[in-house]
């Protein structure tokens, strides 16, 4: 039977897609549900140390929100906390959470599929799809790679800007115009790696012009559907506030509002669950949603971030025990995240969290429990 909780979380999903029929949530939210059906348990010893581990991070204030642990068809998760503290809301593992910077995957994903089907090429001119930007000598892997040396948007001033009467938040095309108006101090060394929030804007709308689709129809159409991720989406604030969202997103029990950047896609802004993370990865194992030589390319270092570790297009990249992860974290107004895949070793974990009271998990012991 439906919890009052469960009916308003449902609830609010209908007004995201507006086309999914109840029994399709009703399966997939339970955790018994059809999508977890194919997998297994992990030892109870296993379990135990996974569990236990959320829990000691839970209670010393570093960890609130779902996680989700994966390892040759043996799947853990659970969840602790509340997405909504001033209703004591307890958090589900099929809560919707803000990706944050993991939404990047999901950019060079669909970047990806637009070169693999020849739509563009990942060493064109990013002047031949965006030419009201005044850098002429940019190319979509230098944006991919955050090696354009282009400033990051949050950071520069914002003189001459000002966000059409009428409405609140940032489009894409409003970033072209602050960059434009950004002195070349502001710049980085082009061809070395300056993670910027920008390159992912650009991107995002770069997909927009080649595919003539928003980038939220287009991440459905093209990676959720593919990828049987029912209910993640690219937030529209603008559409269902962000207020009406089942999972805020705080700072030692402050909420974070909405701001006039939550406007813009690409960077950020992509909601899913653990669940349909794990389905994202299994997409990403087949060559449906990528060909082999497509991911190949899309995992292969680019750039040195620091020791031991490197930019792909999308992803970063780190060996570990001599294993190959493609991986990703995230942080946005309140919302820390966490998706790493093994490329050599059939596992994974997702861990989203909305409160960043606290130090970052050490990643580094994430990858441990899996060993």
């Amino acid at each position: 039977m439906l919890s009052k909780k469960g009916f308003f979380s449902w609830l609010f999903l209908i007004c995201v897609w507006g086309n999914l029929n109840l029994s399709a949530q009703q399966s997939f939210s339970l955790p018994e549900g059809r999508s977890l059906d194919n997998y297994h348990r992990f030892s109870d010893t296993t379990e135990e140390k996974i569990h236990k581990y959320f829990a000691y991070h839970h209670r010393v204030g570093d960890f609130n929100g779902s996680y989700l642990m994966f390892k040759n068809d043996s799947v853990v998760y659970g969840a602790k906390g509340y997405a909504i503290y001033s209703n004591r809301d307890t958090i589900e593992p099929s809560n919707l959470f803000q990706l944050a910077s993991v939404s990047k995957v999901f950019t060079a994903i669909s970047v990806m599929i637009l070169h693999q089907d020849g739509y563009l090429n990942i060493d064109d001119s990013v002047h031949w799809y965006l030419p009201e930007l005044k850098n002429t000598d940019l190319t979509i892997r230098e944006l991919l790679s955050h090696t354009s040396g282009l400033p990051d948007y949050f950071y520069v001033g914002y003189k001459g800007y000002e966000i059409p009467e009428g409405r609140f938040h940032m489009k894409n095309e409003d970033v072209i115009d602050i960059i434009n108006n950004q002195s070349r101090r502001k710049y980085t060394r082009k061809g070395y790696y300056h993670y910027s929030n920008t390159n992912y804007v650009f991107l995002s709308l770069i997909v927009e012009r080649v595919s003539k689709m928003d980038f939220r129809e287009y991440m459905r159409q093209n990676i959720a559907r593919y990828a049987d991720m029912k209910y993640s989406h690219v937030c529209n604030f603008d559409s269902v506030p962000l207020i009406n969202y089942p999972v805020q997103g705080y700072d030692h029990w402050r909420v974070f509002d909405d701001l006039m950047f939550n406007g813009t896609t690409g960077d950020k802004g992509v909601y899913s669950n653990v669940f349909e993370m794990l389905n994202l990865d299994r997409a990403l194992r087949g060559s449906y949603l990528l060909h082999e030589a497509t991911k190949n390319e899309m995992f292969t270092p680019q750039t040195l971030t620091s020791a031991n570790a490197y930019y792909a297009l999308g992803w970063r990249i780190k060996w570990i025990d001599g294993k190959k992860w493609a991986f990703h974290n995230g942080w946005w107004k309140g919302f820390r995240t966490y998706f790493w895949r093994c490329l050599d070793e059939d596992k994974s974990f997702v861990v989203l969290t909305n409160n960043v009271q606290g130090r970052f998990l050490p990643t580094i012991e994430l990858v441990s429990l899996l060993n």
